[in-house]
């Protein structure tokens, strides 16, 4: 979203996010390239984006450890520490940009940034044409992109929620 130019969306959905020390240090930092500046302008305890070090709550760590060696075993690192971090935390939203492990996660509400802008246009926190662009732009910088429009994922969005019964964690 940082390479997107789209990071000032968040704000308007999310109060806090909570980054996993490791995902910071070793996915977007490596990932991030010239947009990391952008990224650590929302990075604080007071802004949005804030980076945890689970191993420095013991408490925390030892409820995550479990959940990250059970998932380890089917996703990455990264998705793994950031469900042994929900699970440990009570958070019930992951976002990821890694779709394709969502199917390991269904005990979490999972996000990806077309979700995120189907929701802000659903609350009218963006409207239609701002959520069709963003996606655009996103989408467009995507390794992989979709060939999906904006209008197919808000259906598959909105569906996939009534599917998972994601309506009360995500506030409807």
């Amino acid at each position: 979203m940082a390479k997107a130019n789209a990071l000032d969306i968040l704000p308007l959905l999310f109060e806090k996010i909570i980054i996993p020390k490791y995902v910071f240090e070793r996915e977007i930092k490596s990932k991030a390239g010239n947009y990391l500046f952008a990224i650590q302008q929302y990075i604080g305890n007071d802004k949005l984006l804030r980076v945890e070090d689970r191993e420095a709550d013991r408490v925390v760590n030892q409820l995550a450890k479990p959940i990250i060696e059970d998932k380890r075993v089917m996703v990455g690192r990264g998705e793994s520490e950031c469900a042994g971090y929900a699970t440990a935390m009570g958070i019930p939203i992951i976002i990821s940009d890694n779709e394709n492990e969502f199917r390991y996660f269904e005990e979490y509400v999972m996000l990806t940034y077309y979700n995120i802008l189907t929701l802000l246009v659903y609350w009218n926190q963006l409207d239609q044409e701002t959520g069709r662009r963003k996606y655009e732009d996103v989408n467009g910088i995507l390794g992989y992109p979709s060939g999906k429009t904006f209008e197919i994922r808000q259906r598959e969005t909105l569906n996939k929620i009534r599917k998972n019964e994601w309506e009360k964690p995500l506030g409807f």
